[in-house]
This record gives structure tokens, C-alpha cells and sequence, in this order.
């Protein structure tokens, strides 16, 4: 499981460097009348990933569990968010994307270094 973890963070890393690809997929977002059916996919998404990481016992000593529980806590906040702030979420979407390298190049390290880091504990 160490290694499809780490796959799927270093294709986030590298998606998030094609920039045509997140602005369309981000104007798409825009787009939408109301963010509510994608709070109930996060809602989904953190439930699944939180039961799943922590159905093991010792769940928080193996880095693979405690990463996938870390996303569904962030996919739960994410949702969370996007349901009881729509509008702030828009204008978080629109200021990240007017300095879309800022943000971007970080965020891209930091999913590499989380990879290395899955790869490392295996």
C-alpha cells in the first residue's frame, strides 16, 4: 500500500504543475451554481478514509494509515467548509488561482517529500 500512496502523491505533485489542468478544472468549479454536492463527496470521502485508516489496531504507527487519515480529517474540514462558507470558498479559489504558482510549487514540494516519506518507512 506504501507504494500506490506514494504514486498517487507524486501524480497529485505533478498534476498540480500543469497549470491549464487546475484552471480548467477550478473555472469548471467556479462555474457551478452551488458547491453542496461536492461537501457531500468530501463528507463521503473523510468518512471512508477515517474508517478505513483507523479499522486496524496500532492504525497510527504505520505512516501509510496515519497519511490517509490526515487526508480524510482534511477532506472533512474541506467539506465542511464548503458547506457553511460557500461564498468564502469561492474567493479562496479565486485569490489562490490569481497567484497560482505561490501556492502551487509549495504544494507540489510538500506531496513529493510526503511520497519520499511513504517510500522511506516501507
Amino acid at each position: 500500500m506504501n507504494t500506490i500512496l506514494a504514486v498517487v502523491c507524486v501524480v497529485i505533485a505533478l498534476g498540480l504543475l500543469c497549470r491549464p489542468l487546475v484552471e480548467g478544472f477550478s473555472n469548471w468549479l467556479l462555474s457551478r451554481p452551488s458547491w453542496r454536492p461536492f461537501a457531500w463527496i468530501n463528507f463521503a470521502v473523510a468518512a471512508a478514509f477515517i474508517l478505513w485508516s483507523t479499522a486496524a489496531p496500532d492504525w497510527s504507527m504505520q505512516v501509510w494509515r496515519l497519511t490517509i487519515f490526515v487526508v480524510g480529517v482534511s477532506a472533512l474540514v474541506k467539506g465542511f467548509s464548503l458547506w457553511v462558507f460557500p461564498n468564502w470558498s469561492r474567493s479562496l479559489t479565486e485569490k489562490v488561482m490569481a497567484r497560482y504558482w505561490f501556492f502551487a510549487l509549495p504544494t507540489s514540494l510538500a506531496y513529493l517529500a510526503l511520497s519520499l516519506l511513504i517510500l522511506g518507512s516501507d
